[in-house]
């Protein structure tokens, strides 16, 4: 790691300081590059095309694209992206343009209809799928993005040189409870799915842990968007924006999985969140909102108040469409 960095990291700088030239020019490719680069494109497109025909799963993405071995450049929803082999099986789809997350996406754009001057908080950014469109996007005015897995954070960097000057700020802290010390897991296949762990043992990379409440301040009024994966410790990353949660009244999705289920449950969630927030199923299908909280990826936190209303009036388009006789939402 060279020493720049190095420090940067030690004192959990931002990559917003670097210098705007760093992706001025795509890489030079040979002729054998250029083909592996190819290749892996078309086998991507190729396998997601075969999941929407006959709905098969979509394995070897990760292999795959750890025998690239070189960065290229690509284009994911209008925005910029260097492709780093270090974080190599953390890109998925993002190089053929697929998102790894459509309803995600689909979710936020109807989301940000009409608003201007978003603040979007991400937490656990891997490589940028939504960090870096974001800070592309007219109606959002600062993005925040936190990644403590240091191939990812590099990765993430990369990318982020090319968005707006002064519009996205990347940590690499991790996000908790409070201010310490924590693990990251390295043992994991694909760095986004490193997860922290308690200090100590093999496989280990010490990161520093910060509260949201100690580093975020929104400006009053303004509406704000926190979106939390980070392989179940969403939670405590709740628990260490409470302030944040009570003032600014946030739009919030996190991730509710097989993985984050057996780290806590969703009235741990409430009991942070309070009653003036209420949870739904964001919907795998078409990106919408239901009441089904038993099956579950992602989970939406709508507050009563604030710059973001419950579904209402003009806020019924983020949610699934309800059979009149039974008042329960289409599948």
């Amino acid at each position: 790691m060279p020493q720049a960095e190095a420090s940067r990291r030690q004192s959990g700088a931002l990559w917003s300081a670097m210098p705007a030239q760093a992706m001025t020019s795509a890489p030079r490719l040979s002729f054998g590059q250029g083909a592996r680069v190819h290749l892996y494109l078309a086998y991507l497109k190729t396998l997601w095309r075969l999941r929407q025909i006959f709905k098969i799963k979509a394995y070897g993405l990760g292999w795959t694209a750890s025998r690239v071995g070189c960065e290229f450049d690509f284009t994911f929803r209008g925005a910029p992206f260097r492709f780093v082999p270090a974080a190599a099986r953390s890109y998925c789809l993002l190089p053929a343009g697929i998102p790894n997350e459509p309803e995600t996406h689909r979710f936020l754009d109807r989301v940000l209809e009409g608003k201007s001057n978003v603040l979007f908080i991400d937490v656990g950014a891997s490589v940028g799928e939504f960090a870096i469109p974001m800070a592309h996007d007219p109606r959002v005015g600062r993005v925040l993005a936190f990644e403590p897995s240091p191939s990812t954070y590099a990765a993430l960097g990369a990318s982020a040189v090319a968005a707006p000057a002064g519009k996205l700020a990347v940590d690499d802290r991790a996000v908790g409870a409070g201010q310490g010390v924590g693990a990251m897991d390295l043992r994991a296949r694909s760095p986004s799915a490193a997860a922290l762990r308690p200090v100590g043992g093999h496989d280990v990379e010490p990161v520093e842990i910060c509260a949201l409440d100690d580093v975020v301040h929104p400006h009053p009024g303004q509406a704000v968007i926190l979106l939390i994966d980070i392989e179940g410790g969403e939670l405590e990353a709740l628990r260490g924006a409470r302030g944040m949660i009570r003032t600014a009244r946030p739009l919030i999705i996190f991730e509710y999985n097989s993985t984050t289920r057996a780290c806590f449950e969703l009235q741990d969630a409430r009991q942070v969140l309070g009653a003036s927030y209420r949870l739904f199923r964001l919907r795998s299908s078409d990106g919408r909102l239901d009441d089904d909280l038993d099956h579950t990826w992602n989970v939406v936190a709508v507050p009563d108040g604030g710059p973001w209303r419950e579904g209402r009036g003009d806020d019924l388009h983020l949610f699934a469409p309800c059979d009149r006789r039974t008042g329960l939402p289409h599948a």
